[in-house]
């Protein structure tokens, strides 16, 4: 049976940000698959605002009545998560804890 691609892998902190790394390397045109992953298990988030740059991607959204932004560069292969202000930082451990149980489930 094939791998699965575009599982996440791993899960890390970085400062105040989520890094979050995929079982096999992407393009810009798997964002929209990786973005499934990571939403997965953020039931009942709301999308924002997409901005898609030449090598980039941010998506804000709002889950729990925290607002977070997700992005994507595509030459340094990262994919991190942050808080959009301080009263969101506190829903971070709450995301990190949903995403590390996520590490290689297929939705």
């Amino acid at each position: 049976m094939p791998q699965q691609k575009h599982l996440i892998s791993a899960i890390s902190n970085i400062d105040d940000q989520v890094m979050i790394s995929f079982n096999a390397q992407w393009f810009q045109e798997d964002i929209p698959l990786l973005c499934q992953r990571v939403f997965s298990p953020l039931s009942d988030h709301e999308i924002k605002e997409k901005t898609v740059g030449a090598d980039r991607e941010n998506i804000r959204f709002i889950w729990e009545k925290s607002e977070f932004l997700l992005n994507f560069d595509f030459y340094s292969q990262s994919c991190w998560l942050s808080s959009v202000d301080v009263a969101s930082q506190a829903a971070m451990p709450i995301i990190r804890e949903k995403l590390s149980n996520a590490i290689n489930v297929d939705v």
